[in-house]
């Protein structure tokens, strides 16, 4: 039979030596570097995998996480870029950053139904007539409500009498509405507030005197 044994070079004394197994046929090495190498393969083929490079044992140890269901990782960066993409995913996101947290806070808001605003009030003034003629029957010019939902008018009708709020949608087809605001019998004031549904409106005069009447609309 030939001699199957195998001979490798001692380079430290110069000579050739025999490979040797153990008892269960298993190959030993004394070289530290390929030792650790072949335990490492051994370990991987059994299901676990070990390096000793710290930046290649994260990274393994992050993937190994990651496939059973948590990722992690030692870069502050990406762990909290990484978190929050969990937290996303389950229904909350938090962010470090003070603006972007208050800008995602807000859009949580406003997907969960509310929405919060601060607007002034918008609000516009005018004179209608400032002591004017007028005869009963007769009507002033037209107010532009278009911006405005509310409006109010004041002034004095010169004497006991009242006027009537008329509407119009086209500022050419005119209504009179319920809306009716008297003068008081003492100085002759009135004054009278309604919503403008319709675009347009004026004021018709049931009283013959010297009037002046003011108007405000507000949004």
């Amino acid at each position: 039979m030939p001699n199957s044994q195998i001979y490798v070079r001692d380079t430290t004394n110069n000579k050739n030596v025999p490979l040797q197994v153990d008892g269960s046929n298993k190959l030993a090495v004394s070289d530290s570097v390929a030792q650790t190498s072949l335990s490492n393969i051994d370990t991987a083929l059994s299901g676990g995998l070990t390096v000793s490079d710290s930046t290649a044992q994260s990274s393994l140890s992050s993937i190994n996480l990651a496939l059973g269901g948590t990722l992690t990782t030692s870069n502050l960066n990406a762990e909290g870029s990484l978190s929050n993409i969990d937290s996303a995913l389950g229904g909350t996101l938090t962010v470090s950053d003070s603006t972007t947290q208050g800008k995602l806070d807000t859009i949580n808001t406003t997907l969960q139904g509310s929405l919060t605003t601060t607007q002034g009030v918008s609000r516009t003034n005018g004179n209608i007539s400032v002591s004017q003629a007028v005869t009963s029957g007769s009507v002033s010019s037209s107010v532009d409500s278009n911006l405005y939902k509310n409006a109010a008018v004041f002034g004095n009708l010169g004497a006991s009498g009242n006027v009537i709020i008329q509407v119009s949608n086209d500022n050419s087809n005119w209504h009179d509405s319920h809306h009716e605001f008297y003068s008081n019998y003492s100085s002759y004031d009135f004054s009278g507030e309604f919503a403008t549904l319709a675009r347009y409106w004026r004021v018709k005069y049931d009283v013959s005197s010297t009037v002046t009447v003011r108007y405000s609309l507000v949004a």
